[in-house]
């Protein structure tokens, strides 16, 4: 779960610069978020190359006042906060919330990513918002905005959750994320 912490980072700041699913309330509150990483948990952190993974910068997980934050290994800014919520009981399968901000009270979006995690390795599913109309008429998505990057925004956990698993299903993985020593 740290691996999905790390990639709920990376994807919020390309969310930030790229299409992406957003939400103007939280989809997932501290009272509802799971925390399946422990405080201090270092992540090997990898990017797809082709059909292999190239190694990035290591990062290590910290939890303060029910947030996730995390440090990339030679820096010292800490990353925004956020929080991580399993799509479906027993599933391993999570939705990373992250902001644009690093104080939570603040905060005007969210933004999501899917993570796939078993415990040991994370993959960080960071799909661009495509044109899909039939998410808004089968109510998935309330909105796509048509932008240079499409937005797409949603106002229900579940329904984002399945917008995000399509998605994933026909875009290549964003990051990789093994637990280290």
């Amino acid at each position: 779960m740290i691996a999905a912490v790390r990639i709920a980072f990376v994807i919020g700041a390309a969310c930030l610069l790229a299409g992406c699913y957003v939400s103007k309330q939280p989809l997932v509150a501290l009272e509802t978020a799971d925390y399946p990483i422990a405080d201090g948990t270092h992540l090997q952190a990898f990017a797809p190359q082709g059909k292999d993974w190239r190694p990035q910068e290591g990062r290590t997980i910290h939890r303060k006042d029910g947030y996730y934050t995390y440090i990339t290994d030679g820096e010292d800014k800490q990353s925004p906060p956020f929080l991580l919520k399993r799509v479906a009981p027993n599933s391993n399968l999570y939705i990373a919330q992250m902001s644009d901000r690093s104080n939570p009270k603040q905060v005007s979006e969210y933004y999501y990513d899917l993570i796939q995690f078993d415990g040991k390795t994370a993959v960080q599913h960071q799909a661009t918002c495509p044109t899909r109309p039939d998410w808004v008429t089968r109510g998935l998505a309330d909105k796509i905005e048509s932008t240079a990057s499409p937005r797409c925004l949603f106002s229900d956990f579940g329904k984002m959750a399945t917008a995000l698993q399509e998605a994933a299903k026909v875009e290549a993985p964003e990051a990789k994320f093994v637990v280290g020593k």
